[in-house]
Parts: structure tokens; sequence; C-alpha cells
């Protein structure tokens, strides 16, 4: 390409002159992926404190405190079912941005424990399980965290509101995993909650997750829905996305308000240095330049700053985060994933809309654009 028409030549000689242009876009695309990934930190905190169940199927009675025997008889002949553990279970309360959640601690039989462990690729990384018939509990670190306990602590308590139980639960081990989990004795919660109402979780009989689905499948359709609520990981994803999903058309509007006030603000700027270059855009259109040359070199001159831009944001929206992250929603528990891929393509249409507008204006004022009477009048 000649040297006179090389997009990157004013941006390399005008640095400062192009530089607003360029935070224009850089602090557009760190508060759009910022929002984003903040929003969406609500369907990790769902996906991350119930994600177990994608591993097993729970079932809980309904109207009765144990399932109808006939329930579980037909449940236990089904060709899908790999084991059905019976559960007796407690729970916390755990802070998220939007809310106190729910989440269970599930008193299961050792080897039930065991299996549950094993099927969510959950280990221990402190402490110990708790053991049989003794008022112990273990869940995960990040749940600890976010209650403010450490091992030794009471997770259940006579008089807490939250997290109740007859007598005092102790901490006694701490799980690290892709998801977060709670265990203790079910022979503990039979002896000390006998008005509880006791589940169970259905296992397929390899760790497939397609095999876990066609259990999930199988239960519902076997289970009567006056006498068993039966949960599923595919009913959690529906549930989630139906309660979001105005919360995600009010963030789909906010991002489409700010692309196209950015996408004006910065075709105003570019038409700006439009203004300020038209003795050069002059002479070269008056040694023979055609007009669509220049405007090629417009669109590569925006092009390069908005993708410059655009990469920039994306390093100081990962910063920013994880620095947010680090000092604030880590110490509570709370969950951010700073490189959250969803929330970079939110700001795909910035780059694209910015050069297009711009082009397109400095495009229209190129076609009306009179060379010869700028060079005299410049003269």
């Amino acid at each position: 390409m000649n040297h006179a028409l090389s997009p990157v030549l004013f941006l390399r000689r005008n640095f400062v002159r192009v530089l607003p242009i360029a935070l224009v876009i850089v602090v557009s695309v760190t508060l759009v992926s910022s929002v984003v990934t903040i929003i969406r930190s609500i369907d990790l905190t769902v996906f991350t404190l119930y994600g177990y169940n994608r591993f097993c199927t729970g079932l809980i009675p309904r109207n009765a405190l144990t399932l109808d025997p006939k329930e579980v008889e037909r449940i236990q002949h089904l060709p899908d079912l790999g084991r059905l553990a019976p559960a007796h279970s407690y729970s916390v309360r755990v802070k998220t941005i939007f809310g106190k959640m729910t989440f269970p601690i599930f008193g299961l039989a050792p080897d039930d424990q065991s299996e549950l462990l094993s099927r969510c690729s959950i280990k221990l990384s402190q402490g110990r399980l708790p053991e049989d018939g003794q008022a112990e509990a273990a869940i995960s670190a990040e749940v600890a965290r976010n209650l403010g306990l450490k091992l030794g602590d009471s997770l259940l308590d006579p008089a807490s509101e939250d997290n109740y139980a007859p007598v005092p639960v102790k901490l006694v081990g701490l799980l690290q995993g892709p998801h977060w989990l709670g265990v203790t004795s079910k022979s503990f919660v039979d002896g000390n909650s006998p008005f509880t109402w006791r589940g169970f979780l259905a296992f397929a009989p390899t760790r497939d997750i397609a095999a876990q689905e066609r259990l999930d499948d199988a239960v519902e359709r076997t289970v009567e829905k006056a006498d068993a609520r039966v949960w599923r990981y595919s009913g959690l994803v529906k549930e989630t996305q139906s309660a979001l999903q105005n919360l995600y058309l009010i963030l789909n509007l906010v991002i489409t308000i700010i692309v196209l006030s950015v996408a004006f603000v910065c075709a105003l700027l570019f038409n700006i240095y439009f203004t300020q270059r038209l003795p050069e855009i002059a002479t070269l259109a008056a040694i023979g330049y055609p007009r669509a040359v220049l405007i090629r070199r417009a669109l590569g001159e925006t092009g390069i700053l908005c993708f410059i831009g655009w990469l920039l944001g994306g390093v100081l929206t990962v910063g920013l985060l994880e620095a947010l992250k680090a000092g604030i929603f880590y110490p509570r528990g709370l969950l951010l994933n700073p490189l959250d891929p969803a929330a970079f393509l939110f700001t795909l249409p910035l780059p694209f809309t910015i050069t297009f507008v711009a082009v397109l204006t400095i495009g229209l004022r190129m076609n009306r654009l009179d060379p010869v009477t700028i060079i005299e009048r410049r003269g």
C-alpha cells in the first residue's frame, strides 16, 4: 500500500489527538463487560450452588414426611437407576449478590456420602468427613467462607434463624471442587429431627451425564406429581433462565443504548478529526486519489483504532474484575468470573457499530468534498 494511504500513518503520528476516542472505546468496553459479568454471576452462583443436581436426581415428598413406599418401589425397578440413596437433610442460607439462598446439607449414609462426592468430583481439602451418628458436617470451603466459618465452628445451631438444627452441628471438614456441597450423618438427622421430610437421591448406573438425564426423565415419568417433587438439573436451568429473563431483557436494552450513544459520540469525534484534516484529504483527492480509496483509508484507521480500544478495554476489564474478585467477592464467598466469554461477546457490537457510524458520516461528507475550493481557501 502507498505509504501516504497507510491507515496507521495518522494514528502513529497523532497519537495524542486520537487518544480521546481510544479512551471512550476502552471505557465503554469496560463498562459493558463489567456489568454483564457481574449480572452473569447470578447464573454462576445458581449453577455452582446447585450444580450437584447434574449428577443426581432429587426427590422429596409432598404432604408427607416420607415418600409413599409404592413410589419408592417403582423407582427402584427403573432400568436407568443405579443407586437410590435415602437422604434426611438440614440446610443453611448462603449470601449471594441477589439475597440469601437455601443450601442443603445432605444427611446421607457414609457410603452414599462418598458416592455423591465422587460423582461431583469433590474432594476433602481440610479436616475429615462427619462420623456416622455424630453432630458433624463437612461443607465446601467457599460456603464456609461465605458463612464466615472455620473448622471447629458450629455450622448449625438451635438459636440460629437461618442455619437451624435442634442441636449444634460442628464443622469438621472442608470440601473442594467445581460445585458446592454439604454433607452430614443421616442417622444423626434421623435421631434428632424425626418430624422433617425425608427424601432420596437417585444416581444413574454410570457417571455419564446423558445416563443421569435419562434417569431424570424416567423418574419424572414414574413419580406422581401429587406425591413427590422431582429435582433435576434441566429444571434448574429452565427456572433460572425464566427468572432472569426480564433482567437480561433490561440488560440488552441498556447495552444497546450504551452502544448507540458511544457510536454517536465517536462518530462526532472522528468527524472533528476529519474536518481538521481537510487540507490533507483535499490534496490527496486533487492529485488523483479516488474518493473510494480515501474512504477505505478512513475505514482502516477507524477499524484499527476501535480494535485497539476493544483489546485494551478487555484487558482493563479483566484487571478491574480480578481486583473486585480478590478484594470484595472472594472474601465474602461470592462468585465472579472475570474471564466470562459471554461478557466479551456483548462488547463486540461496540467496535463494529462505531466503525460503521463513523465511516458512514465521513463518507457522506467526503462525497460532497470539493478539493479545489479547500486548497484555494487554504492557499
